[in-house]
């Protein structure tokens, strides 16, 4: 049977290799012919040559030269394995460089903020009718909050301690927002909020700068504090986790983790920065709850600097849409 050409050998052994250039080609093939073909010394010519020179040696049989043949042709086979092995030694691919996973970077002290906003960006919150909102105090007052989606819809606020409503109002705004501590909003406006931190932020510079105009001399990590408000007004989730990056993003603030708020429920606290204060006399230092479920202001406390005890706080009970009608409750007085 032919033998196999050593080439086409290392072609099998290698059948993802690049093709070897003519010139290799060449080389290989010329080694191995050479190695099948070289003398070696004290090698027999032939058995033809023994029968011409009419000598046989004494202890020459022909089992012996069959061994000798074989013994030979295994050089011979050597040397072509030597010549393939080292073809496949310079066309086999380097091997690729091992790849070092760069370090993670090392969560910033406010993440918790960052990783709530991944969370709530994906609920949603369809506008309906009415964005209604229930909070109360440490002293038990109770005040209820309609406001209407629509420009001519009515309004309808009241106030309840003690059990008995001491006042309620309703009427028309013309679609404004109550609530003016961060810009001069109309329910249009809040529901154009860009969601994107960046432009969300522009955006908030913008206001700080029109307080500015009006007398006011607040840097924008100094007006930051006061965007914690934007947490309880009817925004979309989307554009409350981008409330939640930028405040994030401010040197002033810090999250201190998950505890329960004056009413026994898990929030987030969190110090934006802004000043303390007194209450009663009493120095004070402000913390923000902020809901786990859909990243809105849940809880505004006021604890004692000295001993940690809490001195007042003003927490909401309900927030969110509705297409329910407000009825003011009987016996409250109304003021429109």
């Amino acid at each position: 049977m032919e033998s196999m050409d050593e080439l086409e050998l290392l072609a099998r052994a290698l059948p993802d290799a690049r093709p070897p250039s003519d010139e290799v080609v060449a080389r290989g093939r010329a080694k191995a012919a050479a190695a099948r073909t070289r003398p070696r010394p004290g090698r027999l010519t032939s058995r033809g040559s023994l029968a011409r020179r009419n000598w046989v040696p004494r202890n020459w049989a022909p089992r012996n030269w069959a061994r000798r043949s074989w013994a030979w042709a295994a050089v011979a086979t050597a040397a072509v394995v030597a010549v393939v092995v080292a073809l496949a030694a310079n066309l086999a691919p380097a091997p690729a460089p091992v790849l070092t996973p760069a370090p993670s970077p090392k969560p910033g002290p406010n993440q918790a903020m960052l990783d709530l906003a991944a969370r709530i960006e994906k609920l949603h919150e369809p506008p309906r009718r009415y964005w209604r909102t229930s909070r109360t105090a440490d002293d038990k007052t109770r005040t209820e909050n309609w406001l209407p989606r629509s420009a001519g819809d009515q309004v309808m606020l009241w106030r309840v301690a003690g059990g008995k409503c001491v006042w309620g109002f309703s009427g028309d705004w013309g679609g404004r927002y109550g609530d003016r501590s961060v810009a001069d909003f109309t329910m249009a406006d809040l529901a154009a909020l860009p969601a994107e931190t960046g432009a969300l932020e522009r955006k908030f510079r913008e206001y700080n700068r029109i307080w500015n105009e009006r007398g006011f001399r607040e840097s924008f990590a100094e007006f930051a504090p006061v965007l914690g408000n934007m947490l309880y007004m009817p925004i979309s989730p989307q554009v409350r986790a981008g409330v939640l990056r930028v405040l994030a993003g401010q040197p002033g603030t810090r999250a201190h983790g998950v505890a329960r708020d004056p009413l026994g429920r898990e929030g987030l606290v969190v110090d934006l920065g802004g000043e303390g204060g007194t209450f009663n006399d009493v120095p004070v230092k402000y913390r923000l709850f902020i809901s786990l479920h859909n990243g809105a202001w849940q809880a505004n406390v006021a604890y004692a600097v000295k001993g940690g005890r809490i001195v007042s706080y003003d927490a909401t009970l309900v927030s969110g849409w509705t297409d329910l009608p407000p009825r003011m409750p009987k016996g409250c007085p109304r003021k429109g």
